[in-house]
């Protein structure tokens, strides 16, 4: 009975040790499977992190080179509108005609009270896109009638050796025979030192009234021109000149 226990618990022993092995094996295998499945799961989620976060930023990204382009195209609208403007406004500035002149081909610069009435009437240098215009003779004033020309040879009492002699007009002023004056019949002195505006064949030059003749009573002349006007005409002599009709006013 003795041997038998005592051989019942040789056998016994081995038992036990082999329980607590496979007890041991099996807390084992509880405590390392699931690491290794959690430590799959985070190399998992490694090969995944931030997806989400590059996809933000690159849509941002595209937002913003989006904007950008709509701003840099609304901003080249406006340049471009801008520019259009200040180029329309420039050219109303710099291209709108000028009122039409009348040009003056001479002027007697040798009295001021002639050259301000010439400045009402017309101008020696006009804009080179002034349309040039005509004076218009139905305006009250202008008068039509046979012009003759004088020059220094003519004068009374002229002398070479003194070319003063004889050559102070009927209002005290030399005589030139390039100076842009007239002579008016005796009879009308109240017209000396008055402007008067003389037209011929489209040519308009402004003198000023500076002697008299006997030229009206005895031929019908309304005018004696000086050489500063017949020149302006386009002749180069009194003779070449000699009597043609003109159209004139007094200013």
């Amino acid at each position: 009975m003795v041997q038998t226990q005592a051989h019942m618990r040789r056998f016994a022993v081995p038992g036990v040790v082999a329980l607590l092995a496979l007890v041991a094996c099996v807390t084992l295998c509880v405590l390392v499977i699931p690491r290794g499945i959690a430590q799959g799961a985070a190399q998992a989620d490694d090969s995944t992190l931030g997806v989400g976060d590059t996809l933000s930023v690159a849509q941002a990204g595209e937002s913003a080179t989006t904007f950008a382009n709509a701003t840099a195209s609304t901003t080249q609208a406006v340049s471009d509108s801008g520019a259009s403007l200040q180029k329309a406004q420039t050219r109303s500035i710099t291209v709108s005609d000028p009122d039409p002149v009348v040009l003056l081909s001479a002027v007697d610069m040798g009295n001021v009270d002639t050259i301000q009435a010439a400045a009402q009437v017309g101008t020696t240098n006009p804009l080179p896109t002034a349309p040039l215009i005509q004076p218009d003779m139905s305006e009250e004033g202008w008068m039509s009638g046979e012009a003759s020309a004088y020059s220094v040879s003519d004068c009374i009492n002229a002398d070479p050796d003194n070319p003063d002699a004889g050559r102070l007009t009927a209002s005290g002023r030399a005589f030139s025979d390039s100076g842009v004056t007239v002579a008016v019949p005796q009879g009308q002195e109240y017209l000396l030192g008055r402007a008067v505006e003389i037209n011929y064949n489209g040519i308009t030059v402004v003198a000023t009234v500076t002697d008299t003749g006997s030229f009206g009573s005895k031929y019908g002349r309304v005018l004696d021109l000086a050489g500063g006007v017949y020149k302006a005409f386009g002749y180069s002599s009194s003779s070449d000149w000699g009597v043609h009709t003109v159209s004139y006013r007094f200013l």
